[in-house]
């Protein structure tokens, strides 16, 4: 059973993580690396269940950030964007939209720390199709944090 009440989708609420990650968990043995950037490294699952609630997804990159799970990036065609979006609402309630002239949705779980959880859903205009980003509130800290200090010597 995934973090979100099923092995996909957004019934059960919000929780901290994607599927059976949580954030800080470390790259699986079934996940191969894409890219490596500095900390982050970009992982993804040959055999992934590329579905949202039903809906087809057209790719899922997982993050890790100093080997831990920071992020996940959905990408859907526009045939499965509104069946998404309509998921979202319903397991995880409204959301904020920062500008009513563009499809960006913003949820954020009132946890903190560790646990802290901010989903953006970004809908292409032309296209239509859409991204969903899953991300630790905690760990992207972290991340600007680190991005301030002083090199090491």
């Amino acid at each position: 059973m995934g973090l979100f009440g099923g092995k996909s989708g957004a019934s059960g609420g919000m929780k901290p993580g994607f599927r059976d990650l949580k954030w800080g968990d470390g790259p699986g043995p079934q996940m191969e690396v894409l890219d490596e950037h500095a900390e982050a490294k970009f992982c993804w699952i040959a055999n992934d269940d590329l579905t949202w609630g039903g809906a087809s997804v057209d790719k899922i990159v997982y993050e890790f950030w100093e080997n831990r799970f920071a992020e996940v990036l959905i990408e859907m065609p526009s045939s499965s964007a509104d069946r998404v979006l309509k998921d979202l609402h319903a397991g995880w309630g409204k959301p904020e939209q920062p500008n009513k002239f563009i499809e960006d949705f913003v949820w954020q779980n009132k946890a903190a720390g560790p646990e802290a959880t901010t989903a953006i859903f970004s809908r292409n205009p032309n296209t239509r199709a859409a991204t969903l980003r899953i991300l630790s509130g905690y760990i992207q800290t972290k991340k600007l944090l680190a991005k301030g200090r002083p090199p090491t010597r």
